[in-house]
This record gives C-alpha cells, structure tokens and sequence, in this order.
C-alpha cells in the first residue's frame, strides 16, 4: 500500500502551475517564461550528486528529481557524498556516472570550488542544482542565489520585527561549503542600518553534535544573544537549547526542513524561507532532458522564495518543499524497476 500511495504522488501532475518561474542575474530576478509541456523521447539516463541525504532539505530535493523521472520515464541514479567538503568522493562519483553511461548529470555539488568538474563537463551536460560552482561550463543552473535566502530573511525580521533588541548569533553552516558564506553576505546586507545586532558568527559543518557544540560555546561567551540565524540544522540545534534558558532565545532559519516546519507550526520558529525543493528538483530533471532533447533550456531559474511565518505556515504552502511523511531517498529509479533500496 505504501509503494502505492508513493506511486501516486510521483505520478500526480505537478503543484507549481499558479506560480511563476524566476530567472536570476546578478543576483536579481525577472519573471521568467512560461516552459512548454516536456516529453522525454526516450529513457535518458540521469546521474544526480547530493552533498548528503541526512537532512530533509537534500530529501526533499531527491523527492522531486524522483517524481518527475516517473513522470518523464527517464532513469535517474543518485548519489551522496556522505556530507559537505567532499570534492574527491563526489569527483569519484562523476567517474561512476559516467562508468554507468549517463547521458547528463545534475550536480549538487559540495564545495564551492569544483576544477575538476570542467573535465566532465567536456563530455556530458551538467547541470547544476542548488549550489553554485565557479568555473565550470555547465549546460545550465537550477537554484536561488544563496544570497537571497539570507537576505530575505533579514529582511523580514527588520521589516516586521524593528522594535526587538536582538543581539544575533549568525550560524550559516561550513565556511566554505554551498552557500554559507551567501547566505552570511546577504542576511549582514538586510540588516545594515537597522537596531539588529550581529554579535558572532559561527561557522561550522552541518553536523548536530558540531553546531550543538558552537552554539553552546557561543551562549557561554556571549549570554545576551537572544537569537539564533542560520541553517535548517542550526535552527534545530536552537530549538533545543531555548529549552534550557532562562532567557527566551529566538530563532530564524535560512532554508526550510521538516524539523523547521515543526518549529514554525508550534510557533517556536519566527521565520524561514524556502527555495521549494520539491520544485528545484523537479525542474533539474526537466531541465536535463531540456538538454538532452535540444531543445531552448532558459539558464537560471528557479521557484520562488516563500517566507514562512508560524502565522501563515501550512500543509499545502509546503506542499512543493517538502517530502511527504514516510519518504525514503530513492537511489535508483526505472521504470521497471521497485525504484527504492
């Protein structure tokens, strides 16, 4: 019944279409035009690369991609590098991709820095999903400027918040990984000039023990913070700590989680946005066949951010953010295969 029920919900015709795609440049975006109906010819051959698989952001991702290769028929193959910094496992990984024959390959890469990629990109489309990577020919981009999700939620706590006397522990995940700088450069940007007060920032990789460690550092050095912003895994860390203060701590996330989610629902949370992974994952396999098929592949796009308020939070706003209850990573998915394993 489960498998079933799975089935289903890959099969069901995409959420997105009251929506309009954006186009980014230079960090600004544009409405972007309307993509036409998509048919894959054949079952083309994915290869898609995740940083990692333990958190519900890249599970949501890997939902997406899975969904729509079921509704394309095309085959998808995935893999996780096991966490962030990992250039050579994933290096190894695009060997295996390309071992398999994969006709493209969708690369949420782990680093921000990627050389040896340009090798791959020589003889198999890339395309680059979430995190940006400099100086490699990708085909094209999938993915909100990492910028703009600190930025935006800066914003929103400046714009509806300006009253409160934060003093701020910023906590944007590994220091040179994805976007962590970004979303630091971006949530310092939204608070110029306000009352709002950035205290110390704490890089560290997205590991619970690890940022539970640089949070509770933080708070013994510096007790008057009274809020956290960061990551999804940041944010969740938070929650548990407030429960142990006196003082009450506030928290702001940079990107959406099922544990955020929670938090915003039980009205623990002030804010997060949301960069609509199920979405970006859907979009990165059609673009990959966009690709593949020769057909026009705009560069640059992605969903819009949703800003996500304990206030006006629900099942069916996240409905193309998150992966529904019960969902396993898919690491491989045919047609005639059970998908899973």
């Amino acid at each position: 019944m489960r498998t079933r029920l799975l089935l289903l919900l890959m099969l069901t015709a995409p959420l997105s279409a009251a929506q309009t795609l954006l186009h980014w440049q230079d960090n600004r975006s544009t409405p972007a035009d309307r993509l036409p109906a998509l048919q894959a010819s054949r079952a083309w051959k994915l290869c898609a690369l995740y940083p990692n698989l333990k958190d519900g952001y890249w599970l949501s991702i890997n939902y997406g991609m899975s969904k729509a290769a079921a509704r394309l028929g095309v085959t998808l193959n995935v893999y996780e590098a096991g966490g962030y910094r990992q250039g050579g496992v994933q290096q190894n990984q695009l060997q295996a991709c390309q071992r398999w024959g994969a006709d493209a390959i969708l690369l949420g890469s782990s680093v921000a820095q990627f050389p040896d990629a340009t090798l791959f990109a020589k003889h198999t489309p890339l395309i680059e999903v979430v995190n940006a990577i400099h100086d490699v020919p990708v085909r094209t981009r999938v993915g909100v400027p990492w910028f703009q999700m600190g930025y935006q939620t800066g914003h929103y706590l400046v714009t509806h918040h300006h009253d409160k006397a934060w003093r701020i522990l910023l906590m944007p995940g590994p220091i040179d990984a994805g976007g962590s700088q970004e979303m630091s450069a971006g949530f310092r940007a939204a608070l110029a000039g306000s009352a709002l007060e950035i205290v110390d920032v704490a890089y560290g990789d997205n590991d619970i023990e690890v940022q539970r460690n640089l949070l509770q550092d933080r708070l013994e050095r510096y007790p008057d913070i009274n809020l956290v912003a960061g990551t999804a895994i940041a944010a969740e860390v938070a929650l548990g700590e407030g429960r142990n203060r006196a003082a009450a701590l506030d928290v702001a996330a940079f990107y959406l989680t099922h544990q955020v989610y929670r938090g915003l629902k039980r009205d623990r949370i002030l804010v997060a946005a949301s960069d609509q992974m199920v979405w970006q994952g859907e979009l990165a396999v059609e673009q990959a066949v966009r690709v593949l098929e020769g057909q026009p592949v705009p560069d640059n796009i992605s969903p819009p951010i949703l800003i996500l308020t304990p206030e006006n939070s629900n099942s069916a706003r996240v409905a193309l953010s998150l992966s529904p209850p019960g969902f396993r990573p898919v690491y491989f998915y045919q047609r005639t295969s059970t998908a899973s394993k």
